[in-house]
């Protein structure tokens, strides 16, 4: 008797830019090249779509191999994870930022990058990563994306002023209301947080305020008390830092993901 063929986990498609950037360095600097500097949404949303195309890509990918891997079948290239399934990871909260909206005749697309006045507008851009296996790697059982999908969700952004040792202020918050029909595919939920021109408060000359920022998600319905919560461990730094000559002085440092780590940024004066 013939074994049944496995089954193909199959990525859903999303609608993206035709030719969307690989990376998302490249997304803000096509961003820069389409749309005006204070266009701060069209931005955000540029970057956002180009980073739910490149999860998408990532995320099929890993669930293909560990769905391989649960089922006991070799892979035939080497990898450096294990050789049996991995922990089924429910979801995760991704940061990105922050980024200002520029021409790349200005040096870049975010500069100056993670430090800008307090009249400049920025933003950040922030995901929901929802596992769409089956969950403990097991069809036809549904996925941790079908089982969130229905829920509701607040995420807010919270900062300090670390200059200060004191509360900053708060962008308002992202709900969506069921996840499942926010924006992006069904198991990747990109949303975009602008930080107008004046919401951080100018600080005095000579002295700029360093601020953290973190982001934390709840499910708030529609059954109360869902243990359903958490808060971005990992956080896309975009800056670029060069070296400095000779290289064993100080390395140059490309954009990284960096973890258990806030957003850090400086603000200063008008």
């Amino acid at each position: 008797m013939a074994a049944k063929p496995a089954k193909t986990y199959v990525g859903e498609e999303i609608t993206i830019h035709p030719t969307p950037p690989t990376s998302v360095l490249e997304a803000a600097t096509a961003a820069a090249e389409i749309y005006a500097t204070d266009e701060v949404e069209k931005h955000g949303k540029f970057i956002a779509d180009a980073w739910a195309a490149k999860i998408k890509k990532q995320t099929n990918l890993y669930v293909q191999r560990a769905l391989s891997l649960a089922r006991g079948e070799g892979l035939e290239e080497a990898e450096p994870w294990t050789t049996t399934a991995p922990a089924y990871p429910w979801w995760n909260i991704l940061l990105a930022g922050p980024f200002q909206p520029g021409a790349p005749a200005a040096g870049g697309p975010y500069l100056p990058h993670k430090i800008f006045r307090a009249n400049e507008p920025a933003f950040m851009i922030g995901g929901i990563w929802m596992n769409p296996a089956p969950i403990n790697w097991g069809p036809p059982g549904p996925s941790a994306a079908d089982m969130m999908g229905a829920l509701n969700l607040r995420i807010n952004l919270e900062t300090i002023n670390l200059s200060n040792v004191a509360n900053g202020p708060d962008p308002a918050p992202v709900v969506m209301a069921p996840i499942g029909l926010a924006a992006g595919p069904s198991f990747f939920k990109p949303f975009v947080v602008s930080i107008g021109s004046g919401f951080f408060p100018s600080p005095p000359d000579g002295k700029p305020n360093l601020y953290e920022l973190n982001c934390t998600a709840d499910v708030t319905g529609p059954v109360p008390g869902l243990p359903f919560a958490g808060f971005s461990t990992w956080v896309l730094d975009p800056d670029f830092e060069p070296p400095i000559f000779p290289p064993s002085l100080m390395p140059g440092v490309p954009p990284m993901w960096q973890h258990d780590i806030p957003a850090r940024f400086m603000v200063y004066t008008a």
